[in-house]
């Protein structure tokens, strides 16, 4: 009996922060913030935080049913969201959107394709891959006074796996992820054809 309470145990703590923090309202901050750092008004936050966010987060949850209307293979999911991320990252370069927009959007694109590879091999944490972008973008964006932000990718860490939806190796690729997609972001966001 003790074996089974232990086994289905999940830390209040580690539910409530897995649930406030989870990728897909995350990454609408992110982009909201890029949208008003980069000066493009309420009208242009909308329309930013829709292409960007919305359109291909409806397209991954609501994709099997759509994909049996129109009679298309279900595994063309993951294909069909990179397409509408990738678009609305060539539209943001095209528009001339302000900079952090495009860099931004670059790296999100980047950080998707790095974590559908790694999700292919394991169960790479989402959550740890897109709070760890996040907090490294606000610093960044922001400045100093926002570096507190970064202990909640360790925050995020210890709640995947203690949650065991993650072990700690897929955390920590996870967090890799994170990283990778926030150096795609610095590294457009100081390219010249971009700003």
């Amino acid at each position: 009996m003790q074996n089974q309470v232990r086994s289905t145990y999940r830390p209040l703590w580690a539910t409530s922060f897995s649930k406030i923090f989870t990728p897909a309202p995350v990454l609408l901050v992110v982009v909201i913030l890029a949208g008003i750092k980069g000066g493009i008004g309420i009208l242009g936050v909308l329309i930013l935080a829709v292409g960007i966010v919305a359109i291909p987060g409806l397209a991954y949850k609501r994709f099997a049913s759509l994909a049996q209307i129109l009679g298309w293979p279900t595994n063309l999911r993951t294909k069909i969201v990179a397409l509408l991320t990738i678009a609305g990252a060539v539209a943001c370069i095209l528009l001339d959107a302000p900079q952090p927009i495009p860099a931004t959007v670059i790296g999100l694109v980047a950080g998707n394709a790095c974590l559908d590879l790694a999700r292919r091999r394991l169960n790479a944490s989402a959550h740890v891959s897109v709070l760890t972008f996040s907090v490294l973008w606000a610093t960044d964006v922001f400045g100093p006074p926002f570096a507190w932000l970064l202990v909640l990718s360790p925050m995020m860490l210890f709640s995947r796996t203690a949650l065991r939806e993650h072990t700690w190796g897929e955390a920590l690729v996870g967090a890799l992820i994170g990283l990778v997609t926030f150096g795609c972001f610095a590294g457009a966001n100081n390219w010249s054809w971009i700003s």
